[in-house]
């Protein structure tokens, strides 16, 4: 359809600029792979529904599924019945094509089209102030000649390869003549060469990495070569081939709880040990995205428990089933809290909750005689170490892609194009992140990310990633591109700067070098803006070839004022990923100490956490405000007088284990303090990245604003949990500003109240 800005839905563009372009690339390949135009529809309503929780502040932690946050928004009237129907056909759709691989119907994708076209107008209507003219509904047109789409879908659907490239377009090519097929010694195909003259093989391999490829849908019955090429093996897979192979052959029944929460790669890991390990998996039956109603009188609850009925209460002592059960966290603490219809589910219950799937403890794995659980929560996608984060798993990826390996088939279209003469932005920035020092510091950008914003970034959303900073919206030629261009659509720019795209890119866009308040890239770009040969600053900071070469053609005297900026955030960009020694010296010193303190805390270092617990008592106390050692204010600042209670924090660590190993891929992403309350009762104090980073600074002196209390609620609220402990119930210390005095009030032997100066 058209619109002011030429593409579908993009008058949404200035409120969600995320679901927009989900919109446009739903709308791009409709005609193309109806089956991921579907799955995009469904990530454009997430998107839009993920944005009315945030406007509207809905606090609603276990709403997981898309079902069931449609369902809570239509309950309490945020949505009405027909935008919920649209929601519902589009989440139905959207299952179906991402769970079956032969769900490919193009009539279903120009239903999903229009009801898009519903919820955008909703949205702009309901969440947007400007006032727009909103274009009518329009179906989608194709891009290129219907006459060449139905030729090329009947191709691919008998199996006959491509349309040979002479006059007569009804001329098939065989499978000889249509490709050269390379293969490695395990006899996979790696590249396959049938693109015309002048065509690029390195585009079309990084075209799978995306997320409106076909290869993103995740299905846990299929394993594609392509997947077996990129998959990494991590610890909660070894856990599970663990507990497959104990119990293997059993004749009791066992069911296996894969808890995690949306995009964590439980799918992934089924379809892998189908494809690889079907000796032990296939005794079980694998239950996948379980929150969906699959009868249409039963709900998501309902149809769970008849699935899961052999191992209720009523048959799991006679239960021979074998059961793999993929469910989110929030899902299952539903299921066993409430009242069951037909069964019960006691010792399930019980199970779970002896586990401490939902405290604070590490729950990677744990089993009795007929349950197994593994937790997605305490894997993670990067190690902690003493010394700094690093992660195996999206390094192993990068390999993958970047090895120059003759069973790489990115590499070898890699030199399949430069063979060919195809030299593209795209080969300039594939080259630049064949550098293991740029690899290693994306993927420390991208720890970042998690840490600081809690991104849970699965292998899919990021090899989309990559996909997004390897390939510039314009791919010409090198030799067409000038020197400003160069920079323009480099890998560096691309990274930070390129927010709209994804929600990933939005929080690297906040990591850019650019914006650090560092005395370093301060005495940088002094030096660029006094020196007028700059081949020293870039052979002093840049060792990288590639990126090298993008930068010396420049020199002072020929850059305007926007070209010079241009090259120097491109110079610090570029320093950033390939200079360690650089970018460690910009990094955030509340960045590393977060990470430092996460790893004592869960090795148990004693010494460690006791210096924190120290400097936390500190904190609190600064937040407070206090008159003397060991009390502290309980009144607010601008009152005549000020109250004040001593106050003796009891710290514990009774919840903290020791873990002796260097290297942790299992532990808690944030840190958990515990304080003795009354009656034997923990209060415990979770810490995260950004409120470490706020505590922080008031240990240094800042002083907290009301913006900061809000944005710290749960810590205040625990504050004053922890001031219910003090003392002011036998005395209080009254402090009068004015004339700095103080007075003690407080019960002497007989029971009196006393009030005396201090």
């Amino acid at each position: 359809m058209s619109s002011q800005k030429g593409y579908f839905l993009s008058f949404l563009e200035n409120i969600n600029p995320v679901a927009a372009y989900n919109a446009k690339k739903m709308e791009e390949l409709i005609f193309e792979d109806p089956s991921s135009s579907i799955v995009k529809a469904r990530l454009f309503a997430e998107e839009v529904l993920n944005q009315v929780f945030k406007i509207d502040k809905i606090e609603a932690p276990y709403l997981s599924s898309l079902h069931e946050k449609i369902n809570y928004l239509s309950r309490e009237g945020y949505i009405k019945r027909e935008i919920q129907k649209s929601f519902d056909t589009i989440r139905l759709s959207g299952n179906k094509a991402a769970h079956d691989g032969k769900f490919n119907d193009i009539t279903e994708a120009f239903k999903l089209h229009k009801e898009m076209y519903k919820i955008g107008v909703w949205f702009c209507e309901v969440y947007s102030s400007d006032h727009l003219k909103l274009p009518i509904y329009d179906t989608p047109k194709p891009r290129e000649n219907i006459e060449d789409i139905v030729q090329k879908k009947i191709l691919e659907l008998l199996g006959m390869g491509t349309i040979k490239p002479v006059q007569d377009k009804n001329v098939l090519l065989s499978d000889t003549e249509m490709s050269e097929i390379q293969k490695d010694g395990n006899d996979s195909v790696t590249l396959t060469r049938d693109l015309e003259q002048g065509q690029s093989y390195l585009l079309r391999e990084l075209n799978r990495l995306k997320d409106s490829s076909q290869e993103a849908i995740e299905n846990a019955s299929q394993f594609s070569k392509f997947k077996d090429y990129l998959h990494v093996n991590r610890k909660i897979q070894e856990d599970l081939e663990s507990i497959l192979e104990s119990n293997h052959h059993r004749e009791k029944g066992n069911l296996i709880l894969l808890c995690g929460s949306v995009g964590d790669g439980k799918s992934h890991l089924l379809a892998y040990l189908k494809e690889k390990k079907p000796g032990i998996i296939n005794e079980y039956s694998l239950l996948n995205d379980a929150t969906e109603s699959i009868s249409p009188n039963k709900n998501a609850m309902e149809t769970l428990e008849e699935l899961l009925k052999e191992f209720s209460d009523e048959k799991i002592e006679e239960s021979t089933e074998k059961i793999i059960l993929a469910i989110n966290m929030g899902v299952l603490h539903n299921f066993i809290n409430m009242e069951h219809s037909e069964y019960s589910f006691k010792k399930l219950k019980s199970f779970v909750n002896n586990s401490d799937l939902f405290t604070q403890n590490v729950t990677s794995h744990f089993c009795d005689e007929t349950f197994d659980l593994l937790s997605f929560a305490d894997y993670h996608s990067f190690e902690l170490t003493e010394s700094g984060p690093l992660s195996s798993f999206y390094s192993s990826l990068l390999e993958r892609i970047f090895t120059s390996s003759q069973h790489n088939p990115f590499y070898l279209a890699l030199k399949e194009d430069e063979n060919n003469e195809v030299d593209t932005m795209i080969h300039e920035n594939y080259r630049f992140m064949q550098n293991k020092i740029v690899q290693s510091q994306v993927v420390q950008v991208i720890i970042k990310t998690i840490v600081k914003q809690k991104l849970v970034i699965s292998a899919r959303a990021f090899l989309n990633f990559i996909a997004d900073i390897l390939i510039p919206d314009e791919n010409q030629s090198t030799k067409s591109l000038t020197q400003l261009q160069f920079l323009e659509l480099s890998l560096p720019n691309l990274m930070f700067n390129r927010a709209e795209r994804s929600t990933i890119l939005e929080a690297v866009s906040q990591l850019d070098p650019i914006h650090s308040r560092s005395v370093y890239i301060d005495h940088l770009v002094v030096e660029l803006n006094t020196l007028n040969d700059w081949s020293k600053s870039i052979s002093e900071y840049i060792s990288d070839h590639t990126s090298k070469a993008w930068l010396k053609p420049f020199d002072k005297s020929s850059l305007t004022d926007q070209s010079a900026n241009l090259f120097f955030e491109a110079f610090i960009r570029i320093t950033f990923l390939t200079n360690k020694d650089f970018s460690s010296k910009i990094e955030e010193k509340s960045y590393m100490k977060y990470l430092e303190n996460l790893y004592y805390f869960n090795i148990g270092d004693k010494r460690k956490i006791k210096q924190f617990y120290d400097e936390v008592k500190t904190t609190i106390f600064k937040w407070k405000g206090s008159p003397k050692k060991e009390y502290i204010f309980l009144n607010k600042p601008n009152e005549k007088y000020r109250l004040a209670q001593k106050m003796n924090l009891r710290p514990n660590i009774k919840h903290l284990e020791v873990n002796n190993r260097d290297v942790l891929e299992a532990f808690k992403s944030s840190i958990v303090l515990a304080y003795d309350g009354i009656d034997g009762d923990n209060i415990f104090l979770e810490i995260d990245y950004p409120l470490f980073q706020l505590l922080a600074k008031v240990h240094e002196g800042y002083r907290p604003n009301k913006k900061d209390e809000e944005d710290a609620i749960k810590f205040v609220e625990i504050i004053e949990k922890l001031m219910s402990l003090g003392d002011k119930k036998k005395e209080m210390l009254v402090y009068f500003p004015n004339d700095n005095r103080f007075y003690m009030i407080k019960r002497d032997d007989f029971g009196a109240i006393v009030f005396e100066r201090e």
